[in-house]
């Protein structure tokens, strides 16, 4: 999700404007550009621009799904909240001891902020992705995002620190408070049977609601908010295509009266409406002496 998406496209902006954008961080990055800017200005004011952004990225995604989703939604942003707080925790109170262990010693639901925290973007989406299916008992549909969920959970990219294998059947040093005690649900081959039960239990509340085993399962939910994306993305195609005054038109339009663009009505008649209606209320003075 491009920030400012509609926006850009209501300018005329195609893919080679986020393409462009992409080469000049690319460029930025590549050449320590970026590390010299972030040396000259303030972390302090950093701050609040990536509050806006992100307060921008929340409103448009409330603004655009349906009120169901909102539970989805509010579920997605706790893993990146978890990883906000597990790195600060080396730097607050938070921190378990002098060296700053971030474990926690003797909260075992700390264990838990741990393993979402890992890999957050990606649980934030695998979560949600399950969760709306789930809301609109789109069973098969959840039961395929739970597979795949399983597969990123088996070769150790979420919930665990590392990639791999190494630590397939050992728990790994942060779901451990000291050498010998460790949370007995943090071996990376248990997120994968999870995600694995969790979609076999899909999977059987499908067959239950199409065999007819159980008669209080309802149907999918089928709306138009459904395919609302697809449909939101052609219309901005659409825009795209045909809008043809740019926004300095529209200014322009705007400050002389011909136009209100938040109301979507004209503030000026027409001149040639004018004459024509002029013309049609005109009395042809014969036609009058006849009636």
């Amino acid at each position: 999700v491009y920030i400012g998406h509609p926006a850009h496209k209501r300018s005329g902006a195609h893919s080679g404007y986020s393409l462009a954008n992409g080469f000049i961080y690319l460029f930025l990055s590549w050449f320590g550009i970026l590390a010299l800017m972030q040396s000259i200005v303030n972390q302090a004011t950093i701050g609040p621009i990536v509050l806006f952004v992100g307060l921008m990225i929340n409103e448009e995604a409330i603004n655009f799904i349906p009120p169901r989703h909102y539970a989805a939604y509010l579920i997605g942003l706790f893993p990146s909240v978890y990883d906000w707080v597990t790195n600060i925790s080396g730097r607050s109170p938070l921190g378990g001891d002098e060296s700053g262990n971030t474990n926690l010693p003797g909260l075992d639901n700390w264990f838990g902020v741990l393993a979402w925290k890992r890999g957050a973007l990606l649980v934030s989406f695998l979560w949600v992705a399950i969760l709306v299916q789930v809301i609109d008992r789109q069973w098969k549909k959840a039961a395929l995002w739970a597979g795949i969920s399983s597969l990123f959970a088996l070769f150790g990219i979420i919930h665990v620190p590392e990639a791999g294998f190494d630590n397939f059947s050992d728990a790994v040093w942060e779901q451990c408070s000291d050498a010998t005690t460790c949370w007995d649900h943090g071996q990376q081959w248990k997120f994968f049977v999870a995600y694995i039960m969790m979609g076999a239990t899909f999977v059987l509340i499908e067959l239950a609601r199409t065999l007819g085993g159980d008669k209080q399962l309802l149907p999918p939910i089928q709306d138009e908010s459904a395919e609302e994306f697809k449909d939101w993305f052609k219309d901005a195609a659409v825009v795209v295509d045909t809008k043809t005054k740019t926004w300095r038109d529209e200014l322009e339009e705007q400050e002389s009266g011909q136009y209100n663009y938040k109301s979507g009505e004209a503030t000026k008649e027409d001149p040639d409406a004018v004459a024509d209606a002029s013309e049609e209320d005109e009395v042809d003075p014969e036609k009058e002496m006849e009636a």
